[in-house]
C-alpha cells in the first residue's frame, strides 16, 4: 500500500484527495498546515507528499525546503 501525506488548508480538497486516492488503495494521511504536515511526514514516512503552496502558517515552498533538508520524498 502506498502511503501519501496530503497537506492542504482546505478541508474539501483534503476530503476529495482522500476519497479518490483511497479508492485506488492508497493510505492517506492529511494535514491542514505546514507544521502538522512536517510532523505527519516524520511519523508516517510516506511514499509521496501532496503539498499546497499556499498554507496559513508557512509558505509551501518553505515546507518543501525544510523537507529537503532530511528527505527526498517525491
Amino acid at each position: 500500500m502506498i502511503r501519501v501525506v496530503a497537506i492542504d488548508d482546505e478541508v474539501q480538497i483534503r476530503r476529495l484527495l482522500r476519497i479518490c486516492l483511497e479508492r485506488d488503495d492508497f493510505k492517506v494521511y492529511d494535514a491542514s498546515d505546514g507544521e502538522e504536515g512536517l510532523r505527519q511526514i516524520l511519523n508516517v514516512k510516506p511514499d509521496l507528499v501532496l503539498l499546497d503552496l499556499g498554507l496559513p502558517d508557512m509558505d509551501g515552498k518553505d515546507v518543501l525546503s525544510s523537507l529537503r533538508e532530511w528527505s527526498s520524498i517525491p
